[in-house]
């Protein structure tokens, strides 16, 4: 095995991580750049004394497939660098992680103008979206940010703007449980698990062990410079991805001129 590669390689991707993309705060100037090997073992659940063995490429120090697979969504791995490690230790890396969006289903989600709409992975977080739902919704960010879940919790438009949040934070949680259930060992869905625990609705509908799945749902906004706004969020799954289109269609009459107005505008 590669063991002083990999560890290089590990070792370049944690120095180099841009801290804005992970949940760090920065209360003080560092001593080295990037993340540190006790956040990356932290959120790839593994000892920090085995993550720096493999980092330092000791000889016969092998990762299992599951703590490398960790370690590159700690990492925040492209598919080809996943394959790549991979190939290093000579094992098949996981089932494929579609983070990119094709062209054509770009298209298709500007095709649904003036509804918002936007493309989610599987776990949740917002590849793109189109012009209608970053104009009432928000610009995408970070891949935590940008997390379905995340957005729920955290986000203005929804926290404040949304009529019966309370409801749709517990249908969130519930679909989230469902979902978490598939890769219970997954860093990036502890990291989404850790910025919501302390919610209490989230913990509430967490300890009553509420399992669904997507359904339709009736959503009442009230946004500023855009005032009430009536949705129906719809969500589908594409077979050959397993990503997620969303439709936020209009409720009413009312709601679709405002939409239309927003398109014409932005």
């Amino acid at each position: 095995m590669n063991e002083q590669v990999l560890g290089h390689f590990l070792r370049y991707k944690r120095t180099h991580a841009v801290l804005a993309h992970f949940p760090v705060t920065a209360k003080r100037k560092r001593r080295t750049p990037g993340l540190t090997r006790d956040e990356v073992a932290a959120w790839a659940n593994v000892s920090v004394d085995w993550y720096s063995r493999i980092e330092q490429g000791r000889a016969g120090v092998t990762p299992s497939g599951a703590v490398l697979a960790n370690l590159g969504q700690v990492l925040q791995f492209s598919q080809a660098e996943m394959d790549y490690v991979f190939n290093l230790i000579g094992l098949t890396s996981p089932l494929t992680h579609h983070t990119e969006v094709a062209a054509t289903t770009l298209a298709f989600i500007d095709a649904q103008l003036p509804t918002p709409a936007l493309i989610m992975d599987q776990q949740f977080t917002i590849l793109a979206a189109n012009a209608s739902y970053q104009a009432l919704f928000g610009p995408l960010t970070t891949a935590l940010q940008n997390n379905w879940l995340w957005r729920t919790f955290h986000q203005a438009q929804f926290r404040t703007g949304l009529t019966e949040w309370a409801h749709y934070a517990a249908y969130a949680t519930a679909v989230f449980r469902q979902y978490y259930s598939l890769a219970p060992e997954s860093p990036f869905w502890y990291q989404v698990y850790t910025s919501i625990k302390a919610d209490p609705i989230f913990n509430q509908t967490w300890a009553a062990l509420t399992v669904t799945d997507f359904k339709t749902q009736p959503l009442l906004f009230n946004l500023p410079n855009y005032g009430e706004l009536y949705l129906l969020e719809t969500v589908l799954q594409l077979p050959a991805t397993e990503q997620y289109v969303v439709f936020e269609n209009a409720g009413d009459a009312a709601t679709l001129a405002k939409l239309k107005s927003l398109a014409t505008a932005t």
